[in-house]
Formats: structure tokens, sequence, C-alpha cells
């Protein structure tokens, strides 16, 4: 069976332009969100000791967790950026390798959803459902401009 295979991107472009264009959006993205996570973690780091165990120990755990999210979206901006350079060389490991990790940072943004699901409001939901979405058109779209390249022939 296999996952479905798409001729053109957003019915407009083709798959090279569009996986540039995703490419792009993902590493524009993720730098963004490097960003957020360096603030979150400089302001939570800058905190005031309370003197109460479990505040402080509140705080610690979400500065690592600030820390670990900001190296993980680093790691994502470089791959981003690396996958731009895969697309326009036309290197089908480095999509495959691209393709792969969007698997499983799809599942484990899903896997992350639907524990906390009960905890989020409306427009959380909403939001999370539009980043599934993007990962699935992402996913397939590499997918296929992966294929693409594997069934050229070579003159």
């Amino acid at each position: 069976m296999g996952l479905p295979q798409l001729e053109t991107c957003c019915f407009v472009l083709d798959l090279k332009t569009g996986n540039l264009v995703m490419g792009g959006l993902n590493a524009f993205l993720s730098f963004v969100m490097l960003i957020v996570m360096i603030v979150i973690a400089i302001t939570v780091g800058s905190a005031e000791e309370t003197g109460d165990p479990e505040i402080d120990a509140a705080i610690t755990g979400l500065y690592v967790m600030c820390i670990i999210l900001a190296f993980m979206y680093l790691a994502k901006f470089l791959l981003d950026l690396f996958f731009i350079y895969g697309v326009i060389v036309e290197r089908a490991p480095i999509i495959k390798t691209y393709f792969i990790v969007w698997i499983v940072f799809f599942l484990l943004s899903m896997f992350v959803f639907f524990l906390n699901v009960t905890h989020f409001n409306a427009g959380t939901i909403c939001t999370q459902l539009f980043y599934i979405g993007l990962n699935v058109y992402t996913i397939l779209l590499s997918h296929s401009f992966y294929k693409q390249l594997n069934s050229r022939e070579e003159v």
C-alpha cells in the first residue's frame, strides 16, 4: 500500500518548489521557536528562589524543559536548512533522512497532544490540529519528492 503520491504542492507548485517553500517555512518557524525558548529560559532562569522547595523544583523543571526544547528546535532548524540544501541539489538520502525525522517529530507531537488534550483550551487544540495537518502534508510532500527523485532515469 504505502503513502499517497502528490504531483504538485498546493495544486500550484511543482514538488521541488513546494519542498523548498515548506522547508523554508519550517526553518523560519523553528528559528522563531528557538528564539522564544531561549527568551523563556532566560526569564525562568533569572527568577529568584522563593524558599519553598515545591515552587523552586517546579521552576527548575520548567527551566530544564526550556533548555531541552531550545536544543531540540536548534537541531530542527539546522535539519531544515540541511533539507533545503538537499532539495536544491536533489540528494535523495538527505530527503529520506528529513522524511524519517519528520515522522518521529510527528509521532512525538501526536503522543504529547493526546496525553495533554484534556488540559488544553479550544485555541490550543485548533493550533495543534493545524500543526498536525502541516506535519502530515510535509511528510507527504517530502515522501513524494523522494519517490520522484528515485524514479528518474539517469542518462
